[in-house]
């Protein structure tokens, strides 16, 4: 709620941004982070450029697993895992699987040059609008208003 991208929308920490629209299901963008005094922070290793906010954060997975659904009943499996583990490790051993099976997505936002950067992290964000999620709008609508200076003329 502190950012300005979340004003007017009630949202609060711990709340769940665009769940009933489903913004959030797949190919989506995070790093590594740690938690400090209860909030995700980049890692000096994760690659993130200076002066990156993590607003929200999602968990993410790149292999199905479950104690009930036998691995041919699941929908995801681990083919997009041990794809990723090949594509990064050359090879789709168990243990680069490991390396690659969790994951998270993130809205982050960060200046860049002259500007800044704001970044849903789901290519599903479209989908809280065709679906009238009123805060997927109200945060769309924030981030286009501060990118056209809105936000400070009071419009």
């Amino acid at each position: 709620p502190e950012h300005w991208a979340f004003a007017g929308t009630g949202i609060y920490y711990g709340d769940l941004l665009g769940a009933d629209s489903h913004v959030y299901g797949y190919e989506v963008d995070g790093l590594d982070f740690e938690i400090r005094g209860g909030l995700p922070y980049p890692t000096a290793e994760s690659g993130a450029p200076d002066g990156l906010q993590v607003l929200a954060v999602g968990m993410a997975s790149q292999v199905e697993e479950s104690a009930d659904i036998p691995i041919e009943d699941q929908f995801l499996t681990d083919e997009d895992g041990r794809f990723t583990a090949e594509t990064l490790f050359g090879e789709a051993s168990d243990a680069n699987l490991d390396k690659v099976k969790r994951g998270n997505g993130m809205i982050v936002n960060f200046p860049r040059g002259k500007g800044e950067v704001f970044h849903a992290g789901s290519c599903e964000w479209v989908a809280g609008l065709l679906r009238q999620d009123v805060m997927v709008e109200r945060v769309t609508k924030n981030v286009l208003d501060h990118y056209l200076g809105r936000d400070k003329k009071g419009e």
